[in-house]
C-alpha cells in the first residue's frame, strides 16, 4: 500500500511538471513564431474586410428611357439592358448599391433637370457636411434619332445639337460645366456634348463601324481574296435611308441661293448615317468592284463607283418588311412569277429590321439552302449540338471555281463544274440560280435569332454590353479614387479639336451561328427559347 501511494503523489508530479513545461514552452514559444507581429488570426480579418472594403465616392448614370415595347422586333442594344449591368459592374468593383443613382428621362428638357438637380442637390449636402465626397456623372446625352437610326438601337453615337435659344440643351451644358468645375468627374456616353470636355468619352455603335464590319465578315465569308474577274461574287448592298425630302421642289427665283443650298445640302448627306455606313463598306469591298472579283446584280454599283455613290443603294424601308421586300424584288429583276433566279452569292441588309423583308422576299421567289451551304462552317445539327454542350460540327468550304460555270459549259466542262462548285447537277446546268445567299445584318433583334440558327440569316452584331460594363465600372471607380482615368487596353487618347480626349471602345461583336450561344446565351442577352431552342 505505502508503494501505491508513492507511486501515485509520483504520478501527481510528473502530471504537474509537465503541465508547467507545457505552458513555458507556449510562452516562449509565441514571440518567436509571430515575429512580434499580430497574430494570424488579426491579419485574416484585415484581409476578410479588405476584400469587401467598400470604395469611395458615388456614381449616377442618365440614361434615355427606350420607351415601352412589347414586339421583339427590335434590337437588344438598349439603355434598359445596359444600366443594370453597369450597376451590377460597379458593385463588382466594391461600390455600396445605396451610393449608386440611375435616372432615365423621355426627352432632353427632362434629362437636363434631373442632371441640373442632382448636382445642384451634391453640392448643397457637401456645403452642409463640409465633406467633398468624390462623384461621378455618367451621362448619355437624350438625342432625337430618327426612324432608320433606331433600327440600330439606342447606342449610335452622334453630338448633341446644341442651341444658346433652347433651354434644354443649355440647361444640360450648364449642369455639366457646374459639375466639372466643382471637381466632379464626367463620363459622356454615345454622344458628345459640344463645348463639354469629358474625364473619359464612350464611344459607341457609329454608322461606319457598322458597315464596315458586315463589309469584312461578308468578304471573309465569301472569301473574295480567292474569287476572280471571270467568276466574281455577286453582292447586293441595301442601305436604308429616309425619303427624300418632298419640299425641294418649290420654286425660288434666287438661284445662287438655291445652289448654296443644294450644297450645303449635299455635306450634310455624306455626313448623313447611310452615307457613313456606306464609306465603311465600300472601304472594304470597293478593292474588290473596282477589280472585278465582286459586281451588283442590280448593276448599280459599277467598277468605277466611289463611297459617294452611296445614294445609288440607298431606299426608303417604310414602316414593314413589305418595302424592303419589293426593293430587293427590283434589283433582282424578279418578281413571283419568275421562272429563273438571279445569281446573288451575299446580300448586306445593314440591319436585322432589313433582313426580316430579304428573307420573306426570298422565300416567296423560290430561292432554297441556307448560309450553311454556301460556306458550310457548320452544319445546322452541330448549331443544335452546340446549344446541347455537344462540340461544334466544322467543314471545309468548298473552293470558288475560277471560272463561272458558263465559261466552263461553253469549254465543254460540265461535269466537273459541277463537282467543282458543290452544286447539283440540275443547278449549273441551266441558267437558274435558286442558291440561298447569305445574309447579314445589326441589332440582334429577338425573332430574328432563330432565322441564324436556320441559316436563312447568316450574321448579325451587336454591343459588347458587359465588357463595356465592366471598363466603365472601372474608370468610375479609378475617377473617384485615384481622380483619373486609369490605364486600359479599351481606353485610347485622341486629338479632337485640338485637345485630347480620353476615349472607351470594343469591337462590335459579330454573332453567327457557330458563335450564338457564346455571344448571346452564356452572356445572359437571350434565352435559348429566344433561339427556338
Amino acid at each position: 500500500m505505502k508503494k501505491t501511494g508513492f507511486a501515485r503523489h509520483l504520478s501527481d508530479l510528473m502530471t504537474l511538471l509537465a503541465c508547467l513545461v507545457m505552458v513555458a514552452s507556449a510562452s516562449a514559444c509565441g514571440p518567436a513564431i509571430s515575429g512580434g507581429r499580430q497574430s494570424p488570426t488579426t491579419p485574416q480579418s484585415q484581409a476578410t474586410s479588405t476584400a469587401t472594403a467598400e470604395v469611395p465616392g458615388r456614381v449616377a448614370i442618365f440614361t434615355p428611357s427606350d420607351g415601352i415595347t412589347l414586339s421583339q422586333h427590335t434590337p437588344i442594344n438598349k439603355w434598359a439592358a445596359l444600366v443594370p449591368e453597369l450597376k451590377s459592374a460597379l458593385t463588382k468593383e466594391h461600390l455600396s448599391s445605396k451610393r449608386i443613382d440611375a435616372y432615365t428621362s423621355g426627352n432632353l428638357e427632362d434629362q437636363s433637370k434631373e442632371l441640373q438637380d442632382y448636382v445642384v442637390n451634391r453640392l448643397s449636402e457637401r456645403k452642409a457636411e463640409k465633406t467633398s465626397e468624390p462623384t461621378t456623372l455618367v451621362v448619355a446625352p437624350m438625342t432625337s434619332p430618327d426612324s432608320i437610326t433606331r433600327q440600330y438601337g439606342d447606342y449610335i453615337s452622334k453630338s448633341l445639337d446644341v442651341d444658346a435659344k433652347d433651354k434644354a440643351s443649355s440647361r444640360l451644358v450648364s449642369s455639366l460645366r457646374l459639375a466639372a468645375g466643382a471637381g466632379m468627374h464626367v463620363v459622356l456616353m454615345a454622344n458628345q456634348v459640344p463645348g463639354i470636355q469629358p474625364d473619359l468619352f464612350v464611344q459607341l455603335s457609329d454608322a461606319r463601324a457598322i458597315g464596315q464590319m458586315q463589309a469584312e465578315k461578308l468578304a471573309s465569308k465569301l472569301e473574295l481574296d480567292k474569287a476572280s474577274k471571270d467568276n466574281p461574287c455577286h453582292i447586293e448592298i441595301l442601305l436604308p435611308n429616309r425619303p427624300a425630302d418632298a419640299s425641294s421642289d418649290a420654286s425660288s427665283a434666287d438661284t445662287g441661293a438655291e445652289a448654296n443650298q443644294a450644297e450645303q445640302d449635299q455635306q450634310e448627306d455624306q455626313n448623313s448615317f447611310p452615307a457613313q455606313a456606306f464609306a465603311g463598306i465600300w472601304q472594304v469591298l470597293g478593292p474588290y468592284f473596282k477589280d472585278g472579283r465582286a459586281d451588283s446584280p442590280s448593276g448599280r454599283l459599277q467598277a468605277d463607283s466611289t463611297e459617294r455613290d452611296w445614294q445609288a443603294v440607298a431606299f426608303d424601308p417604310g414602316k414593314d418588311a413589305s418595302a424592303t421586300g419589293k426593293e430587293l424584288a427590283t434589283r433582282l429583276s424578279m418578281n413571283d412569277d419568275a421562272k429563273s433566279h438571279t445569281e446573288v452569292d451575299g446580300i448586306l441588309a445593314m440591319n436585322d429590321f432589313i433582313v426580316s423583308g430579304v428573307v420573306s422576299e426570298l422565300r416567296d421567289l423560290g430561292y432554297r439552302g441556307s448560309s450553311a451551304d454556301v460556306n458550310p462552317e457548320i452544319s445546322i445539327s452541330g448549331i443544335v449540338g452546340s446549344m446541347a454542350g455537344r462540340q461544334d460540327l466544322h467543314r471545309q468550304r468548298v473552293p470558288k471555281p475560277a471560272q463561272s460555270p458558263a465559261s466552263q459549259n461553253s469549254s465543254g466542262s460540265q461535269a466537273d463544274s459541277s463537282q467543282n462548285t458543290g452544286k447539283t447537277q440540275e443547278s449549273t446546268s441551266s441558267d437558274d440560280h435558286t442558291a440561298w445567299p447569305i445574309i447579314s445584318g445589326y441589332g440582334a433583334y429577338a425573332d430574328n435569332i432563330p432565322q441564324i440558327v436556320d441559316g436563312q440569316q447568316w450574321m448579325t452584331g451587336l454591343e459588347d454590353r458587359l465588357g463595356l460594363a465592366g471598363d466603365i465600372a472601372k474608370a468610375c471607380v479609378n475617377l473617384n479614387s485615384q481622380g483619373k482615368v486609369p490605364a486600359m487596353d479599351t481606353i485610347q487618347t485622341v486629338n479632337q479639336d485640338g485637345k485630347q480626349l480620353r476615349r472607351l471602345s470594343r469591337p462590335l461583336v459579330a454573332v453567327s451561328a457557330s458563335n450564338l450561344k457564346a455571344t448571346l446565351i452564356d452572356t445572359g442577352y437571350i434565352k435559348p427559347a429566344d433561339a427556338g431552342l
